[in-house]
């Protein structure tokens, strides 16, 4: 498995020149960490994250400021042919929640820890994760959650206490 089999694309990008408070908005309606920054070719140049958004925020009470002003210019990215091993090992060794994915140095996506999770996790488990989810929120913790959850296989949800055997019991 590659990087490009797990990245989230297109990617959201902003330019130097976004403002501050326009590329904060983004990062807090889509929950990123961070976004990249490419210029006027898609390149990547920078990568501008949450925190420093918010530091440039508190400064921009004085004066307008843009994305230049609280990127990071030196990036680590990933080439879309990367093991994912790789990914991993630059997201967890490095600490960061997300890493852009190039090609040719042009951003087609990014790349992030869920984005690896979701790829590194089976479907039955996803699944059977979310409706113990469900379950809990809707009706509030039962046997099946301390038993261990719901459990998804061969396209049958089994709830432990809720299910029926098939004698009726």
């Amino acid at each position: 498995m590659r990087a490009f089999d797990v990245t989230s694309s297109p990617a959201l990008t902003v330019t130097r020149r976004t403002r501050i408070e326009a590329a904060a908005a983004l990062v807090a309606a889509h929950g990123f960490a961070a976004l990249p920054v490419v210029d006027e070719d898609g390149a990547l140049v920078g990568l501008v994250s949450g925190e420093g958004l918010v530091r440039e925020q508190l400064r921009a009470r004085r004066v307008a400021r843009r994305v230049e002003d609280a990127m990071t210019p030196l990036v680590v990215a990933v080439d879309t042919e990367a093991p994912v091993g790789e990914v991993a090992r630059q997201l967890l060794g490095h600490h960061y929640r997300s890493l852009p994915v190039v090609c040719d140095g042009v951003v087609i996506g990014v790349v992030s820890r869920e984005d690896l999770l979701r790829a590194l996790t089976s479907q039955d488990e996803v699944l059977a994760a979310r409706a113990s989810r469900l379950l809990c929120d809707n009706v509030g913790a039962r046997s099946w959650d301390r038993a261990g959850g719901a459990v998804r296989r061969g396209g049958a949800l089994r709830v432990p206490g809720l299910t029926r055997k098939p004698d009726g019991g």
